[in-house]
């Protein structure tokens, strides 16, 4: 038979017991930690507005000192007051609210009033200067173009042929009215615009008409001046007889060869024409009326005498002692043929 077994301390009641008491203590220990945590946060509370209270002051004491710094220096004739605000700008900007009255007291007060109206007076000056300045832009740009309208465009300065003035004319091969109209298709151009060449040009359309000049008589006319060409000597051609300038040009027709010597020209008309120019020109007056007929090739010059004689010039060299030796052989020698293109050596036959 098993002994009983000993009463072990503690048992149920005594583990009653026991919970109860732990719970209790934790229940002491919540308690103690909520009060604990309640206090450290009213702590911590208390401590933050207490610090931000004291960040508080610290600023606006700073701003006096600065606002009492800049007042003493613009006193001084130092900064002005938007060197100022410049400054307190990259100082940075307050951390917390401020008071108005230290905000005031911060930026200056009535001084930053009369900065901001002069600010203010600046801008508006600034656009005034670049309105005006605009305007007077646009005005220029109107009195230009319209200047030009005028001078290009207007009837203003329109071309009147009528009003042409005219000089030189012969008053058979050109007059004043075959001169103008001639240049009828500039008629209502601007003097402004006119091409003065293309007018000459169109003058010169009359073949009788060696060259023209034109200028421009403002405000609406112009004055042209011609020179007419002259005849040297008549070429037989198209069954006709034409009269023939230093040119080769033939711009007249006539009824014969009169007193103008008959000429032949070679397929080179303007040097053939100006051979037989720089002879007749070197010839006497005497000599020249005797000439009937004379012929250039190109390399020499022949001519006729109305007495039958016939005179070998050669090319243009010499023309003066040519003219001369020729004179003289007249005057002292009978002969058929006068060879003067050596001057130096003449030979009759």
């Amino acid at each position: 038979m098993r002994p009983p077994s000993p009463r072990r301390p503690g048992g149920r009641h005594d583990r009653s017991r026991a919970a109860s008491n732990a719970s209790g203590k934790v229940s002491d220990e919540a308690v103690e930690a909520s009060s604990g945590q309640g206090l450290s946060s009213e702590g911590d509370r208390g401590r933050g507005e207490a610090s931000q209270r004291r960040s508080s002051q610290r600023s606006r004491e700073r701003g006096s000192r600065e606002a009492r710094s800049d007042r003493q220096a613009r006193g001084e004739g130092g900064e002005d007051a938007s060197s100022a605000v410049e400054r307190r700008s990259a100082r940075g900007t307050v951390a917390t609210p401020i008071a108005a009255a230290d905000a005031a007291a911060l930026l200056g007060g009535e001084e930053m009033t009369d900065l901001g109206d002069r600010l203010r007076e600046r801008a508006r000056a600034r656009r005034m200067l670049l309105l005006r300045r605009v305007a007077i832009a646009v005005l220029t740009v109107a009195i230009v173009g319209g200047a030009a309208w005028v001078a290009l465009f207007s009837p203003l300065f329109a071309l009147s042929t009528s009003a042409i003035q005219v000089s030189g004319e012969d008053g058979t091969l050109a007059t004043d009215e075959s001169v103008r109209s001639s240049v009828s298709a500039f008629e209502g151009v601007p003097l402004t615009r006119l091409n003065t060449q293309e007018v000459a040009r169109a003058v010169e359309s009359n073949v009788a008409v060696k060259s023209a000049s034109v200028s421009r008589r403002w405000p609406t006319s112009l004055t042209i001046s011609v020179t007419m060409r002259t005849g040297m000597a008549v070429e037989a051609a198209s069954g006709g007889y034409w009269l023939v300038d230093d040119q080769g040009v033939a711009f007249q027709q006539v009824s014969g060869a009169g007193t103008y010597p008959l000429v032949t020209l070679p397929d080179d008309r303007t040097a053939g024409a100006s051979d037989v120019a720089s002879v007749l020109g070197a010839l006497d007056e005497s000599t020249r009326s005797h000439v009937s007929a004379i012929t250039a090739t190109g390399t020499q010059v022949t001519f006729t005498l109305r007495g039958g004689q016939s005179v070998k010039w050669g090319t243009n060299a010499d023309a003066p002692q040519k003219a001369r030796v020729l004179a003289t052989l007249l005057a002292n020698v009978q002969a058929s043929t006068y060879d003067v293109s050596s001057p130096n050596h003449p030979v009759t036959s």
